[in-house]
């Protein structure tokens, strides 16, 4: 497998008239690294050696680029570090336990709001009910049975 076939190059071109370019300075470099595998042909130039050691950190420790081994000393000590690692699972798991608080309390809250507005909404029709019977002179006990106010509620309507 070539370079040419997981990496593309995209730059940022007019709309109506593809050809032209907006600027050379700018380019974007894309690289599968899903489509980088075993079977291919390194030719040892920088994006190559960067890629080997990518798919590989192991293995890249015969090359002579000095960048790639500073990378590696660099991932071989966090590697290493036991309590970095913890620190770093830790600071995961807090992360995605605030979450889960923050989404849980939502969904708590949401649910006492609904019941609240159902009781606020059947309390208010209850009064309107009983507003309309008092209006029509009816037994302050019998709107009272009928709504399930007091009679005092009532009186004060």
């Amino acid at each position: 497998m070539s370079l040419k076939e997981f990496l593309t190059r995209w730059n940022i071109r007019e709309e109506k008239k593809p050809h032209i370019v907006l600027t050379d300075v700018l380019e974007i470099y894309i690289i599968e690294l899903n489509k980088v595998g075993t079977k291919t042909v390194f030719k040892n130039n920088k994006l190559e050696l960067w890629l080997k050691f990518i798919n590989n950190p192991k293995e890249s420790s015969s090359m002579d680029n000095k960048e790639i081994k500073k990378a590696q000393k660099i991932l071989e000590e966090i590697s290493q570090d036991e309590r970095e690692q913890r620190l770093t699972e830790l600071r995961e798991k807090y992360i995605m336990d605030q979450e889960a608080i923050y989404d849980r309390g939502y969904e708590v809250g949401l649910e006492k709001g609904i019941k609240e507005g159902i009781k606020e909404g059947i309390k208010e029709d209850r009064l309107e009910t009983a507003k309309k019977m008092k209006k029509e002179k009816l037994d302050s006990k019998i709107i009272s049975k009928i709504t399930g106010l007091s009679e005092e509620e009532i009186e004060k309507l």
